[in-house]
């Protein structure tokens, strides 16, 4: 794990290099692009900064940074709305097949995830739960074969390759899948940064990955730690909004004076602030809880789930408000960063699922 000299100088290095190649110009032209990113920029990331290898081990190709690194580095995404398949295929994909322990597996695929050359996702159901997957395997002699749809897969028109929770003999396992013998159908979407696709399989060939049955423990240990990689996207945006909101506070003038000068602006920036402290607060202890495989992680996650995506949904939604008009407009930056909070929000379970999820940890 790195120092916290380390963690500041990788956190300039990678803000430095975003500014250049991820303007918002440049995260506004990718917009209606196909991918929905730039894969030349999505690569340079794991040349020059090496953010896809932090996941991975260096004995395929990565740097086998910890949880610490990822959360810095998905502030820094989440804080410039880099639309690139960080949670996709580095969070949940890499972190899968990490905890997988199939070689065969790792060896095929973690390689082109350090490098920027493979964008692989998970097809996974409902709030991520494997229980809810409706894709059936069936055995073909010695090979497997894939049937059932995923309605909602994140960057599955993107994707190169997909690991999809599959039934079979009263198990779920995990597959990988050649993207390109599945169809996809690209889903609109709120959030242009964030795309997600309908999946289908149908009869597609298919490589088990890991051992039989292992689903369950596979998914959920990967969602955990993409779940505080979210938080830590909604956190450097939440702070992006609170550093651009008091700015603007303190250079646009009314009656001669800085609106930020009025007391009720102060107040909406001081619960801006406290809301994305807390938020802060929350993605820390589910960092700590993750590290230590606590007896409360599952808890610590939910938790840090719940007030990061209030805090960011809410900020966002105070900084439209506080720039008035022009918040609302195309030009300005303030509705995008909403529409990411609102995306964020119901990613890997909403607020209100990883509350229930919390009242039955604690008993309530």
């Amino acid at each position: 794990m790195a120092d916290a000299d380390e963690l500041r100088d990788f956190r300039e290095a990678l803000r430095r290099m975003l500014t250049r190649t991820a303007p918002e110009p440049v995260v506004r032209r990718h917009l209606d692009s196909t991918d929905g990113f730039d894969r030349a920029a999505w690569q340079r990331l794991a040349t020059e900064i090496g953010v896809q290898g932090l996941a991975v081990a260096e004995e395929y190709g990565g740097a086998g940074g910890g949880l610490r690194e990822l959360v810095v580095a998905g502030e820094e995404l989440g804080r410039t709305l880099f639309p690139g398949p960080f949670l996709s295929s580095v969070l949940l994909s890499a972190t899968l097949l990490a905890r997988s322990a199939d070689r065969s597996a790792m060896g095929a695929v973690l390689p082109g995830i350090a490098g920027g050359t493979l964008v692989c996702t998970v097809a996974l159901p409902g709030h991520g739960s494997p229980a809810e997957t409706t894709v059936v395997a069936a055995a073909d002699g010695e090979a497997w074969r894939l049937t059932g749809t995923v309605p909602q897969v994140l960057d599955g028109q993107a994707a190169d390759l997909l690991l999809v929770p599959a039934r079979h003999d009263g198990l779920v396992s995990i597959f990988l899948v050649d993207a390109r013998a599945a169809w996809s159908e690209p889903l609109p979407a709120m959030d242009r940064t964030r795309r997600f696709a309908r999946v289908g399989l149908e009869a597609t060939a298919a490589t088990p990955v890991g051992r039989p049955g292992a689903g369950p423990e596979l998914i959920a240990g990967a969602t955990e730690v993409a779940s505080v990689g979210l938080a830590a996207d909604q956190v450097g945006g939440a702070r992006r909004m609170l550093e651009v909101t008091t700015e603007y506070a303190l250079t646009r003038y009314q009656f001669g004076r800085p609106i930020g000068s009025f007391q009720a602006v102060k107040h909406t920036l001081a619960d801006m602030l406290i809301r994305t402290e807390l938020a802060r607060a929350a993605l820390e202890d589910a960092v700590r809880a993750v590290e230590e495989d606590a007896p409360d992680l599952a808890t610590a996650v939910s938790a840090a789930k719940v007030v990061c995506s209030e805090a960011y949904y809410d900020v966002a939604a105070a900084a439209i408000q506080l720039h008035g008009g022009i918040g609302f407009t195309w030009e300005h930056s303030a509705h995008l960063y909403f529409k990411r909070a609102t995306t964020d929000r119901i990613l890997l379970g909403s607020p209100a699922h990883h509350t229930e999820r919390l009242a039955v940890a604690l008993g309530l």
